[in-house]
């Protein structure tokens, strides 16, 4: 009987496990925890620079946890729209003191409700809007 052996799989399943762990935040749709990588203190004004796809999200600052989603940039403010029902929402509810990721730079911000559902143009009519600040 070929292929791969059980202790084989079960192996390359904690190897798996290990390396979402080290990464220092999440992995495509899996949340991860403390974001790695260099702090930023000087506040951004203008966030027209940053040109990812996708912004790691860390919040719960006394056991953080992260996600990476979409955001937006408007006027050179930076938004994020999360839907009901996502964990991350509720840790935002709790505790507004976030922290982003770009290109390996974390910014600590604070995330400031400024539309609910259908209230702003421009974005999806069932998400709430917040908008990122400095802290």
């Amino acid at each position: 009987m070929g292929g791969i052996g059980m202790k084989t799989r079960m192996g390359l399943g904690v190897l798996l496990v290990l390396g979402l762990v080290a990464c220092g935040g999440p992995v495509l749709m899996f949340p991860g925890g403390a974001l790695s990588g260099e702090v930023v203190t000087e506040p951004v004004e203008d966030w027209s620079f940053v040109d990812s796809t996708f912004l790691d999200l860390e919040t719960r600052p006394e056991d953080p946890y992260s996600v990476e989603l979409n955001y937006f940039v408007r006027d050179g403010k930076l938004y994020i729209d999360p839907a009901e029902g996502r964990v991350w929402l509720d840790h935002i509810r709790a505790n507004p003191l976030v922290r982003a990721r770009f290109d390996g730079k974390i910014y600590p911000l604070r995330a400031v409700l400024v539309g609910r559902p259908g209230e702003l143009e421009g974005f999806d009519s069932d998400r709430f809007v917040y908008r990122l600040d400095p802290r």
